[in-house]
């Protein structure tokens, strides 16, 4: 028993060390991005109106940043994203158009997948839609 709490208080202050890490660490050796929003309120939306909107991702790793894909967790939204590399310090956008057919509240979420030290991204879409 003893033998097991010892290599847990290791591998738990293990953890504690790997949280507390500097930033600059990650920053120097991974592409990191930042997203300019985690949701986006799209407030009320007329059925039938031209649906759109955009999300800024900026690396702030040494690395350059790739998107490899950007989908949407429904095929009523279409993502359109960049396939250059996102060099240090620089920005992109990732633009999403949405079918406005079906009126009532939406939640949808738009997965960003990178070669980042946060491979997977997602940010949260919603609003309404009126008739």
């Amino acid at each position: 028993m003893i033998k097991v709490r010892g290599s847990l208080t290791v591998l738990f202050f293990s953890f504690v060390l790997i949280l507390m890490a500097d930033d600059s660490v990650i920053t120097e050796n991974y592409p990191y991005a930042v997203l300019s929003a985690d949701t986006i309120d799209m407030g009320t939306v007329q059925a039938g109106e031209r649906f759109t909107g955009r999300i800024t991702i900026t690396n702030e790793g040494k690395p350059d940043l790739l998107i490899a894909r950007v989908r949407s967790s429904c095929g009523l939204m279409i993502p359109n994203w960049p396939t250059e590399p996102i060099r240090q310090g620089e920005e992109a956008t990732i633009n999403f158009r949405y079918n406005t057919n079906r009126p009532g509240p939406f939640t949808r979420n738009i997965i960003i997948h990178t070669n980042g030290y946060r491979k997977t991204l997602v940010v949260a879409v919603y609003g309404e839609i009126i008739p």
